[in-house]
């Protein structure tokens, strides 16, 4: 049994924490994940991205640009012909 599912098994939610500074292909990363939070280079404590995990600070964001399903529609473009990525662009949270 996998780490994952080993640790899913027991009930605990898994929460993949993406930090880059640009879209990557991660369709399987959010297969295991419970949730997913893209961290756009949070510095060098990432004090922020603990601060909304751990419910100090509410989740928001959203995207400024369309996220990618695979290499293979790099460039994506939103009104592109064949537009169907994995978010789209103004996907994300707001309170």
């Amino acid at each position: 049994m996998a780490v994952i599912e080993k640790i899913k098994s027991k009930g605990i939610p898994v929460v993949v924490v993406l930090i880059s500074g640009r879209p990557m292909i991660i369709n399987s990363a959010l297969k295991d994940a419970n949730a997913f939070v893209a961290a756009w280079l949070p510095g060098t404590e990432g004090e922020g991205v603990a601060d909304v995990l751990f419910g100090d600070y509410k989740f928001t964001g959203k995207l400024s640009h369309s996220w990618p399903d695979s290499m293979e529609q790099i460039p994506i473009n939103f009104g592109d012909k064949n537009y169907n990525p994995l978010f789209k662009y103004g996907y994300g949270l707001s309170y």
